[in-house]
């Protein structure tokens, strides 16, 4: 069953790609403001920033998977006109992947090597941020226009089903999907919450959001990262002038 907010047939919604980009901005900021500081040396603390980071990099491949092989392909197919776009798109994914790896093999090490500097997971997540935070302002500033241009809203909904819910379960939906409301505005959070329905939706935001608050607590509790929202834009071109 999907729920729609807007017109089945009218253009794409695609709110929920910045409402995802904001949170790994937000993670970023967060891991800025924690790493290299007397909290990350906790060994529980130190344990679940490399785990979540693991994690982390895993939605990302994911998330850029689907575009990949469903939403870019999709939008060619009823846009030719938008292929400079998707080959950027395509370009961008490409420098990404090997920072994301860099990343993944920081938390390794930190995982396996208990006096392991955050030297170098804080050098591995500025390199991803040199390349991925470009790449998020793109993909939201111009892309998405043309998605939401080129394909419907149905469209948009069935290969968001297909390629980012129908592959998981509900407890890794639970988690991920409580990992996209922290810290999101009430806007967003009623837009995410919303597209589930009435049934899965009660079971998922008020039943099985105990393990990611729990995460939540042991990553960022006691820290100032705790208090960084879900970062837009805007948020974030006002968070780094700060």
């Amino acid at each position: 069953m999907t729920t729609y907010r807007t017109d089945p047939d009218g253009p794409a919604d695609t709110r929920t790609m910045g409402i995802v980009h904001s949170a790994l901005r937000r993670d970023l900021v967060r891991l800025r403001l924690v790493l290299g500081t007397p909290a990350a040396r906790e060994p529980r603390r130190r344990t679940a920033i490399a785990e979540h980071l693991r994690w982390a990099m895993g939605f990302l491949h994911a998330h850029h998977r689907g575009e990949d092989d469903g939403l870019y392909p999709l939008v060619l197919r009823r846009n030719p006109g938008a292929g400079r776009l998707v080959a950027l798109m395509d370009a961008d994914h490409a420098a990404i992947s090997p920072a994301m790896a860099g990343v993944d093999e920081a938390a390794r090490a930190h995982l396996v090597d208990a006096g392991h500097s955050d030297d170098a997971l804080g050098s591995a997540l500025e390199r991803l941020s040199e390349v991925l935070l470009p790449h998020l302002a793109r993909e939201e500033r111009e892309m998405m226009p043309v998605v939401s241009a080129s394909i419907t809203e149905r469209e948009w909904r069935h290969w968001d089903q297909e390629f980012n819910i129908k592959p998981k379960g509900m407890l890794a939906l639970a988690e991920e999907g409580h990992w996209i409301l922290d810290g999101l505005d009430p806007a967003g959070r009623e837009h995410i919450e919303h597209l589930v329905p009435p049934v899965p939706r009660f079971v998922l935001v008020r039943l099985m959001g105990g393990g990611y608050r729990r995460k939540r607590s042991t990553l960022w509790g006691g820290t100032p990262a705790a208090d960084v929202p879900s970062l837009d834009l805007a948020g974030m071109e006002a968070w780094s002038s700060a």
